[in-house]
């Protein structure tokens, strides 16, 4: 059994044997078959997130129930599962008002990235304890989590294609339907078109937004936004500003529902500038600890609207199978997000492809 893991802020990840601890009796053990790895893993291998190390990294992935504990309910042995990064009690007031994704024991698990259940997480070959990222740390051939990370799904779903629900197509899906509930006819306007804002882009196109630009430094994202539905394009190292680009696009009046999907201050400022007078800005990126941005407080008297979004303020259990639902309706496009494949062996060659820039979703395959 192996893991990808980070020992060092900004070091070279580690592919190391490891043994997995014990099944509690509320846990499953999980055969990975696909991983994602997103740009939140390599914040955390940039020493970015508050998340502990030495950490197995990986939150985004798919494979097989190998093992449960014996009081396992959620699934069983020979299941499909999407794992999911966060997970909730059920009782709380979070949870009761449909705020599962805010549930304060889930976030309280995810920051710790051990598994409760457990009295012994997985080890190296060392016999170091190494924490798992989200709880479940995807990036490895094997895996012991909770039950509650398991979303069951159809066999006949590639497994490829459903690892991707677990984190890039909730959260950006999940920003527009949930958070933003972008509506008929509106202007969205996306920073960031990588694998997360590839989604936030097609779901807009399934709420029925009017116009949908696309923003990023890299013209092949944008032509995949087209692909996904953009309406415009913006090169944000053009000439033009991408603030007047939009200001010409809008007839002068501003976009209605912008996303900032990068996770950099910047651009964050950048959405709010480009919003007409009663727009909303949703921050979907993960930014680095300790990081800020400012606001003209004189435009605290316009009705504009900053929000943040967590995993796309989703219902994880639910919402991972709508998204799957609605990829077997042909609605959702998942295939095209997947533009390069890696071995666990070649991850810090996926690392240098994310901080390239191009590219939407690399997945590693261990099959």
């Amino acid at each position: 059994m192996q893991a990808a893991v980070t020992y060092a802020a900004n070091q070279p990840i580690e592919v190391v044997d490891i043994e997995l601890g014990e099944l509690g009796p509320y846990d499953i053990q999980v055969e990975i078959k696909f991983s994602g790895l997103c740009h939140s893993d390599v914040s955390a291998q940039q020493g970015l997130t508050r998340f502990p190390i030495p950490l197995i990294l990986g939150h985004e992935g798919a494979g097989i129930v190998t093992a449960t504990g014996s009081n396992v309910s959620q699934t069983q042995i020979g299941s499909h599962i999407v794992l999911s990064a966060l997970i909730h009690c059920g009782v709380c007031d979070h949870c009761k008002k449909g705020k599962e994704n805010i549930c304060l024991w889930g976030l309280a698990s995810l920051s710790a990235s051990k598994n409760s259940n457990s009295t012994r997480g997985p080890t190296d070959s060392s016999g170091t304890e190494l924490f798992q990222f989200a709880s479940i740390g995807t990036l490895a051939t094997h895996l012991i989590c909770s039950e509650k990370h398991a979303v069951n799904i159809p066999k006949d779903v590639p497994l490829d294609i459903a690892c991707l629900a677990g984190c890039a197509v909730l959260t950006g899906t999940g920003a527009v339907f949930n958070r933003a509930k972008v509506s008929p006819g509106s202007t969205v306007l996306v920073i960031g078109c990588g694998g997360v804002g590839l989604n936030v882009i097609q779901a807009s196109v399934i709420a029925g937004a009017s116009t949908i630009i696309g923003v990023d430094l890299h013209d092949s994202k944008l032509e995949m936004a087209r692909s996904f539905g953009a309406t415009h394009i913006i090169n944000s190292a053009s000439k033009t500003s991408v603030v007047d680009q939009v200001k010409h696009i809008t007839q002068d009046i501003g976009i209605d529902f912008a996303f900032e999907v990068v996770g950099v201050a910047e651009t964050l400022r950048l959405g709010w500038d480009c919003l007409a007078i009663d727009g909303t800005l949703t921050a979907v990126g993960m930014h680095a600890m300790g990081s800020e941005f400012s606001l003209p407080a004189d435009q605290m008297n316009t009705e504009k609207t900053l929000m943040a979004s967590l995993y796309g303020s989703n219902r994880p259990t639910s919402d991972i199978a709508r998204v799957i639902e609605q990829y077997r309706e042909g609605k959702l496009k998942l295939e095209d997000l997947i533009t390069e494949r890696f071995e666990l062996k070649d991850i810090n060659l996926a690392v240098d492809k994310i901080l390239s820039g191009e590219g939407a979703r690399s997945i590693v395959v261990f099959d």
